[in-house]
């Protein structure tokens, strides 16, 4: 396949804005060489990647240290949750694949009611349904956790974001990866100029607020909050 999906919310992505400039071009070309199945993990496979990546070869393990460091890649290259955010219908090879397969099993079916001469009855199975599930289940773990990388690179104890998701849930508000991910949002705004991410949820939990509020009247500028979010000295 030619193309891959790129989600326009890569430029927020927290992830992504950790990393230095050309590493976020590394993850991007590294991508692309997944879409070609590239594959491999021998010498020839690293020396292939580096041409791609236009680096040396010695300079791949340092790349690759840095991109796992924020959880983008795996040990063997391969792009973290890239099964969850592409999908088979955008490949034709997969779609054939299945087709032919699915004719091939009717055949067989026909052919033995043929020859039998009987009454053949293929029995539904849950597959297709576990698959299904699995999948959506998979996609929720790796939701969840995005947001607990977000929440820790904002510096936010873990105990006081357990607790303060206990209060949403007693105030009935929305604690879907959906909403923690525009509770967070509002979060990093108020990170990026300046707010304390911690005070801001130890208020919230303190008054039985769904959600953070901007201080008022306070304009003093945390260089500790900034340096959270604009951090890329590895």
């Amino acid at each position: 396949m030619q193309w891959f999906r790129l989600y326009n919310d890569i430029v927020d992505n927290h992830k992504i804005r950790m990393l230095a400039f050309e590493d976020r071009w590394h993850f991007i070309a590294i991508m692309a060489c997944h879409s070609q199945e590239l594959g491999g993990g021998d010498e020839f496979f690293e020396r292939s990647l580096a041409i791609k990546l236009g680096v040396q070869v010695r300079e791949l393990e340092e790349i690759q240290r840095r991109l796992m460091d924020v959880n983008l890649i795996d040990a063997n290259w391969i792009p973290i949750g890239w099964d969850d955010r592409q999908f088979l219908s955008d490949n034709s090879h997969a779609r054939v694949k299945k087709y032919r397969e699915k004719q091939r099993l009717s055949n067989s079916v026909t052919k033995v009611k043929r020859d039998c001469n009987v009454s053949v009855t293929v029995q539904e199975t849950d597959t297709d349904t576990d698959t299904e599930q699995k999948q959506n289940k998979s996609i929720v773990n790796q939701e969840r956790k995005i947001i607990l990388a977000r929440v820790a690179a904002l510096g936010i104890d873990m105990d006081l974001w357990d607790e303060y998701i206990k209060t949403r849930k007693r105030l009935k508000a929305t604690n879907t990866p959906r909403g923690l991910r525009t509770l967070l949002g509002r979060i990093e705004k108020f990170v990026s100029q300046g707010r304390d991410a911690t005070a801001m949820i130890e208020e919230a939990n303190a008054q039985g607020w769904k959600t953070v509020y901007e201080p008022k009247g306070d304009t003093n500028v945390s260089k500790s909050a900034l340096a959270i979010l604009n951090h890329t000295d590895w």
